[in-house]
């Protein structure tokens, strides 16, 4: 492939996309402390709903994926910006420093409120086993990655691309890569790749790590979304052919998750066994509905979200504060409610209109004005502001904000 010029054009649509992504997250944590679905957010509140079931498998099956292939995409800007050096230089500052500071900030809050609401809900002295839990030191022997494993998990796929970065650039540079970016085949031959990973999990669905130990199978499936990316940046001269996927990219991703539903019953029925006609038909529904939402959000995002604006441009900017601190904002909805017998979907509802007004108004005061804000978005910004500063070069301003 001839080499592309330096666009200096920043990727509006890109921007936008992995922002929803980030905040997806928000409604998917939401979402999981009503579902039928154990161990899979801090709190699990009496009352559950089969429809939260449902919402958390299907934004699962994509929200992270797509957002690792806007990461490889992002990563192959920095790395033709700034060399392998500054990329990881870039990557350390944006990723393992946020990863370090939420850590010490949330984590202590989280584990003790799970702990409360499970005392709450089996005994009636609950702060008092809380308070006995505590003095048995059981808080640091429970440490775990929280919400972060992902960024654990980009850092050392970026660490792998800076090294692999030459290799990644020929073998995706290819014209077999553009010709499949054009192909409406795209979704099988990308899912055929996600699917045999998918054969490393418990269930043929993407795994979620909880402790800190390099997980072999979460790596190598979180790269083919990043090496996807990737050569998407390579080929960015032909993005318009990614236009077509839309509507009916996402629609049928949903007929293939709902299709998945019974064989995911059937292995849950079984967890001690390996039922393969199920989890072999979960492996390839999920890998295929995985890639027809990214295709779809891809083109709808190129075709709707493409343009500058303010508005946008700030949504963007604060979704990675939202989804680091949106865990701790959420529980302090959702405890309470605990003792509530309202309807399930009442409360998904509830916590996501407290947690989300708290989190951007903490956002605008206290995080991107000050020193803060150039953590997570590459510089510091006044307060709401219609307009984003223009004082650099737009090619300096793009690779700046870039903070997966």
């Amino acid at each position: 492939m001839k080499d592309q010029p330096m666009t200096t054009e920043r990727y509006h649509a890109f921007d936008a996309l992995r922002a929803s992504m980030m905040l997806l997250g928000i409604v998917l944590h939401s979402a999981t402390a009503y579902s039928t679905f154990p161990d899979v957010w801090w709190l699990k509140d009496p009352q559950t709903s089969r429809g939260a079931d449902l919402l958390a498998l299907y934004i699962h099956a994509f929200r992270l994926p797509a957002f690792f292939v806007m990461s490889g995409f992002f990563a192959a800007l920095l790395m033709a910006r700034r060399g392998w050096q500054g990329f990881l230089e870039n990557r350390v500052a944006r990723l393992g420093l946020p990863f370090v500071l939420t850590m010490l900030v949330a984590y202590p809050f989280l584990k003790i409120s799970s702990v409360f609401a499970h005392f709450m809900t089996r005994r009636p002295d609950a702060l008092a086993a809380t308070l006995g839990w505590l003095r048995e030191g059981r808080l640091d022997r429970s440490i775990e990655p929280m919400h972060l494993w992902f960024l654990e998990t980009l850092m050392l796929v970026c660490l792998g691309a800076a090294w692999a970065a030459p290799w990644l650039n020929r073998a995706l540079g290819g014209p077999w890569f553009a010709r499949l970016m054009g192909s409406r085949m795209a979704p099988l031959a990308w899912g055929a790749a996600t699917f045999l990973t998918l054969l490393l999990t418990e269930f043929g669905i993407l795994d979620t790590p909880h402790n800190f130990a390099p997980n072999f199978r979460v790596v190598c499936a979180y790269s083919v979304f990043f090496a996807f990316g990737w050569g998407v940046y390579v080929h960015r001269a032909s993005l318009d052919v990614l236009r077509r996927g839309g509507w009916a990219c996402l629609g049928l991703s949903v007929v293939a998750v709902m299709a998945a539903i019974p064989a995911i019953d059937a292995q849950m029925a079984q967890r001690e066994t390996r039922v393969w006609p199920a989890f072999l038909t979960v492996a390839a529904l999920m890998a295929v509905a995985a890639w027809l939402a990214i295709l779809g959000l891809i083109g709808l995002f190129l075709t709707h979200a493409s343009a500058a604006s303010a508005r946008q441009r700030y949504l963007s900017d604060s979704a990675y504060w939202l989804y680091l601190m949106h865990p701790p904002a959420l529980v302090m909805a959702q405890l309470p409610m605990m003792g509530l017998n309202w309807p399930a979907e009442v409360k998904f509802v509830l916590g996501i209109a407290f947690a989300v007004p708290v989190l951007l108004w903490s956002y605008d005061q206290f995080v991107r004005p000050a020193s803060l804000g150039v953590v997570l978005n590459g510089r510091r910004y006044e307060r709401w502001q219609r307009q984003a500063p223009r004082a650099v070069p737009a090619w300096a301003d793009q690779v700046a904000s870039q903070a997966e």
